[in-house]
């Protein structure tokens, strides 16, 4: 059962909200309404602030918030003498080339899209433009240093766990009630009522990997404690949704923030085995509570569950024939329904140049990796580096089910911000130079002398 509708924020949302946004622009803090931006865009429904959709008032405070952030916090000018020296601050000094590189892929898109019979071209234009390039671009000026990312982690986990409230609410499903039945089996609603479920899941999975940095960061026990219960929270939020994609997405993220956490040196090691020992007590609990969440119906069992060759085999095969119909540019867009997988839909939407595109990127986004795995004992930022691309991840691998690369927006952001993240982090060459040539000195003899 579907229920269709909007979230109407009653007043003491509103105030609250609104004094979180009157924080962020005085304090010149524009990655928290980012965050709660960011957040809300996966909610699947229309988010009201009195008359206005959310949209529109925190995109607002976004751009006041930046605008003080480079006038008081950061001051950067824009005076001819100073711009050169502005722009070195902008963009890190390494693969800048990234940035024309995106725009003549954006700009790619936007030119098949109106040149194909889409009839709904603003579900692509909205997520490109308000999402993507808003996230990107703000993430690489805003998210620099540890305080800013764990800033704009505490908000988008506080924003998702309450999103996830704000569902159950809206389906009238009190807190009290997930005691007696966890699963909601005896309730008519399917995946908490919502169509687009899938998207619904990926920010509670966003949140929960955020919530496992801010657990491996916390200084006090009840900080500790609360985040790592706000993350557990989430990640029910994605057993409810029924969303596998993003349960297989979320286990390898965590899977590669934990690994890298083990090799680093630190007095908190303790922390990831304790992590592990309850994300499987609590999986494990709610797997055999309700199974029905994880194996659906007519399903034999989990490897039948997360069988993607299964289940999604067919849609692929029907992109690839409209890709092999239109292979150099695609269909614009106008099939992106039937792909449900990021590379087969960039070859059926945007065709091979597309595709350059995409593998660019990624070769762009590997490039990431050394600064992500260097060991900067001194460098609090390290943790944050291996979170945002550990989201990156999870939006590849959810990313082989479903999504696009021009709508799934965290498969943008969460790498601009491991690229400022990264600026100053000195690491070590691919391979050692060689070794430079003995020089010889010639020998003088004297006259009449055989050498």
């Amino acid at each position: 059962m579907i229920v269709t509708g909007a979230i109407i924020l009653n007043p003491l949302e509103l105030a609250l909200l609104g004094l979180v946004c009157l924080y962020a622009v005085w304090r010149g803090r524009p990655e928290i309404p980012l965050a709660i931006y960011l957040s809300f865009s996966l909610w699947t429904r229309t988010i009201f602030v009195g008359p206005s959709a959310a949209t529109w008032p925190l995109l607002a405070t976004i751009v006041v918030a930046l605008i003080r952030y480079l006038h008081v916090v950061r001051p950067w000018s824009l005076r001819p003498q100073q711009l050169d020296a502005t722009t070195r601050q902008i963009f890190p000094a390494t693969d800048g080339w990234i940035v024309p590189w995106m725009i003549f892929w954006w700009a790619w898109v936007l030119l098949i899209l109106f040149q194909f019979r889409l009839p709904d071209k603003m579900s692509i234009v909205r997520p490109v433009v308000l999402y993507i390039i808003v996230g990107a671009f703000v993430a690489l000026i805003a998210i620099r240093d540890a305080a800013a990312a764990r800033r704009f982690a505490i908000a988008y986990l506080l924003t998702s766990a309450y999103g996830l409230y704000a569902a159950l609410r809206f389906i009238g499903v009190p807190l009290s009630y997930l005691l007696s039945d966890p699963g909601l089996s005896s309730l008519p609603y399917r995946n908490l009522g919502i169509r687009e479920y899938n998207f619904f899941s990926h920010h509670l999975s966003i949140a929960f990997i955020l919530g496992l940095a801010l657990f491996l960061q916390a200084r006090r026990f009840w900080s500790l404690t609360a985040v790592l219960a706000l993350a557990l929270w989430c990640i029910y939020g994605v057993f409810l949704t029924g969303a596998r994609q993003s349960l297989s997405g979320s286990g390898i993220a965590a899977a590669l923030i934990f690994g890298w956490s083990l090799t680093r040196t630190g007095n908190k090691s303790w922390r990831v085995p304790l992590a592990i020992a309850i994300i499987i007590i609590v999986v494990v609990s709610i797997y055999q509570v309700a199974p029905h969440l994880v194996v659906r119906e007519g399903e034999s069992g989990l490897d039948e569950s997360f069988n993607i060759f299964a289940d999604r085999g067919g849609l692929w095969q029907i992109g690839l024939n409209y890709f092999f119909a239109s292979p150099v540019w695609g269909w614009g867009f106008e099939y992106k329904l039937w792909s449900h997988n990021i590379f087969i839909g960039t070859l059926a939407d945007q065709g091979l140049v597309g595709m350059t595109f995409l593998i660019g990127y990624l070769i762009w986004a590997l490039r990431r990796l050394p600064a992500i795995w260097a060991q900067t004992p001194t460098d609090d930022r390290g943790v944050w580096r291996i979170t945002f691309f550990a989201i990156f991840v999870f939006a590849v691998v959810h990313g082989q089910a479903s999504g696009n690369t021009m709508v799934t927006a965290h498969l943008h952001w969460p790498l601009w911000a491991v690229w400022a993240l990264s600026a100053g982090v000195v690491t070590a060459p691919a391979h050692a130079p060689l070794p430079l040539p003995v020089r010889v000195r010639p020998r003088t003899l004297s006259a009449g002398v055989r050498a």
